[in-house]
């Protein structure tokens, strides 16, 4: 008997795991009806990497990688498979999200937060990411997104080491393998070491000091890829003058971004492709004010993180690293016509969501004592 536990926990798991694949295929059927738009024309049906002269070489080794150099090479081997047919892009893209969807599911189940499956269905089927899902180019997000979760999921599974000491090496060379594919995939993953460094603080309950070189090699994948993204970036015209703007803008502005994206995760109408821009007067002092909050807040939950303030502080901290690269404080082409965009925050939603989650598990375990929370 006792053998059949883990069998029978396999199963509700592949059972369970096939219901969530299912219903975000459902959900997102429309898009299979899609063509192509904004610049999947540049990224992919005019790209000369893609459909020639030029090739991996050049996706490799140029400017022409344009900060996801293995997204693009995903984008050519599709191409040589079945040509310019938007439909099997699209199908590639939705799959690669309900991958998403599991693993985020099997992260939070192995970061013991309760109602995993919930949070990990309401980020996967949440408005925001019609965006991702429907444009083609955005298979950046998503295959940057299976990268990153699963290299979350193979490091916590690597400070276990009392339960997996066979296994314990393993792991960890494998999230090293996800960080440095994410990276290739689409630089706003850079971020990974520091959701990595908040995935132990939160997993052993306390910072210890030998996470410092377990996170060593993420960090210099991390400046490795910075580095490459800042030098395709300047091959791009990144420095174009229409593009800039002073440090005071910058910062006063990354509160305010903050802040909007909450604002969309909580209530996303209406969605727009392209966000009016701001104006934001960075000589005012209460254009700081969003920045000041959202730092405040941050210090809040922190200072109560042996009571109430442990799991606000976590996924705050997660959303808001997950936000960095996106802010505003680095240049991107994209801002030149507006400073959000709903697929920008793909990975920063997951924090808040499977919070709702574990919400919604926890009430249900209030209304029904004997209910078994989706683990």
């Amino acid at each position: 008997m006792p053998a059949s536990l883990p069998l029978s926990r396999l199963n509700q798991d592949c059972l369970w795991g096939s219901i969530l694949v299912c219903v975000v295929i459902a959900t997102y059927l429309p898009v299979l009806q899609a063509g192509y738009i904004w610049d999947d024309d540049i990224n992919i049906t005019a790209n000369p990497c893609i459909v020639g002269p030029l090739g991996l070489k050049e996706i490799w080794t140029t400017g022409a990688a344009n900060m996801c150099p293995l997204t693009l090479t995903t984008f050519w081997l599709e191409h040589a498979l079945w040509g310019s047919a938007p439909l099997p892009y699209h199908l590639v893209n939705l799959f690669l999200h309900a991958a998403c969807a599991v693993s985020l599911w099997r992260v939070l189940q192995n970061l013991n937060i309760p109602g995993a499956w919930f949070g990990a269905a309401l980020w996967a089927l949440h408005p925001l990411q019609v965006e991702t899902v429907a444009w083609v180019s955005e298979t950046k997000n998503t295959q940057s997104g299976l990268f990153y979760l699963l290299s979350v999921l193979f490091f916590t599974k690597s400070l276990q080491p009392r339960k997996n000491q066979k296994t314990g090496g393993w792991n960890y060379a494998l999230a090293l393998l996800f960080a440095a594919l994410a990276m290739a995939s689409k630089s706003s993953t850079v971020i990974l070491p520091i959701t990595l460094g908040l995935c132990a603080w939160w997993v052993e309950g306390r910072w210890q000091g030998r996470n410092l070189a377990r996170l060593a090699p993420v960090f210099l994948l991390s400046i490795a890829a910075s580095a490459a993204a800042m030098w395709t970036r300047q091959a791009w015209g990144g420095d174009d003058p229409h593009w800039v703007r002073s440090w005071p803008e910058r910062i006063a502005a990354a509160g305010e971004v903050i802040w909007f994206y909450v604002g969309k995760l909580i209530w996303p109408h209406p969605l727009i492709n392209s966000y009016p821009p701001w104006n934001i007067d960075a000589m005012q002092w209460t254009a700081y004010l969003p920045l000041f909050a959202a730092v405040i807040i941050l210090f809040i939950f922190w200072y109560h993180r042996q009571r109430w303030g442990r799991p606000w502080f976590f996924v705050f901290a997660c959303f808001v690293a997950a936000l960095f690269p996106v802010l505003g404080l680095v240049t991107m082409s994209s801002s030149a016509h507006s400073l959000v965009a709903d697929h920008l925050q793909y990975l920063a939603g997951m924090g808040p969501l499977a919070l709702v989650g574990a919400g919604l598990a926890r009430l249900s375990d209030t209304v029904l004592p004997k209910h078994s929370s989706l683990q």
